[in-house]
């Protein structure tokens, strides 16, 4: 699976940004937002041919790509009739937003190389700018503007990503959403914890493997921040739970960073 990257700011042909009146959510179910007001993006298929041009704003998406994954290898036989319907549709859906808000420039989908583009600035787009706000907090020197910005990056997340789109490659960018936001969980944890807040660390991490408890780079941030708080037993009790649920989902052992962890749990070194 090819995964898409962070889109570059700006976008072609010299148009203004949106600003924050036009908002595609993608963190979430994939809606489209005009001044904080919900606009109707249609059935789920047609949300679906939009989500690969979202993913990967200001580049041609191809024809056969764009089918494949909208409708993996089961594409109904007249195919283009019905990408074409739901193209047409949603251009006119973002012709219907312009309409009274001249001051801005609209997103809309150009057709490209024998595919289709999706003309809008990145920021606009809630995954980009959860990009943005990480990349920021990556390059930061700051340790608190840092914990700010991941902060930041990690509240733009409503609910389930694309909760409303079904499909094999959906599924497979879904997951690799959850990985990117709980990569970007472990990294705020590992920023508040070296600024002593382990105790904020603990509440949102203990809540968190509520939905995620095989999630290996979270179990270690929260021993980490239970043994800064001084609680070392209560880390004992949260491998051991960890470990018994990984071996019986998983059928093997925890990795071995958090088997490390665990034997400086052991000799109350960490």
């Amino acid at each position: 699976m090819v995964v898409p990257q962070p889109a570059a700011s700006g976008r072609p042909g010299g148009h203004i940004s949106t600003g924050a009146s036009v908002k595609f959510q993608i963190l979430g179910s994939l809606e489209l937002y005009v001044a904080d007001a919900p606009i109707n993006l249609g059935p789920p298929k047609q949300r679906a041919i939009l989500l690969p041009l979202l993913l990967e704003p200001n580049t041609a998406i191809g024809f056969d790509t764009l089918v494949e994954r909208v409708w993996d290898e089961t594409p109904p036989t007249d195919v283009r009739n019905v990408v074409y319907t739901y193209i047409t549709r949603l251009r006119r859906i973002l012709e219907s937003v312009d309409a009274g808000r001249r001051q801005h420039a609209i997103p809309r989908i150009d057709r490209r190389n024998g595919g289709y583009l999706l003309d809008i600035a990145p920021e606009c787009i809630d995954l980009h700018r959860f990009y943005q706000l990480r990349n920021s907090a990556r390059a930061s020197v700051d340790p608190w503007e840092c914990a700010r910005l991941q902060r930041s990056a990690l509240d733009l997340w409503d609910s389930t990503p694309i909760a409303n789109i079904t499909g094999g490659w959906a599924g497979r960018i879904r997951e690799w959403l959850d990985r990117e936001r709980l990569d970007t969980m472990a990294e705020w944890a590992e920023t508040e914890i070296m600024l002593n807040n382990s105790a904020i660390v603990i509440t949102e991490l203990r809540r968190e493997m509520a939905n995620n408890p095989h999630a290996e780079l979270l179990i270690e941030k929260l021993l980490h921040a239970l043994m800064q708080t001084g609680r070392t037993i209560e880390a004992l009790e949260l491998y051991a739970t960890a470990r018994g649920r990984i071996v019986e989902t998983m059928g093997a052992e925890p990795g071995p960073r958090l088997r490390e962890i665990h034997r400086a749990l052991l000799a109350d070194e960490l």
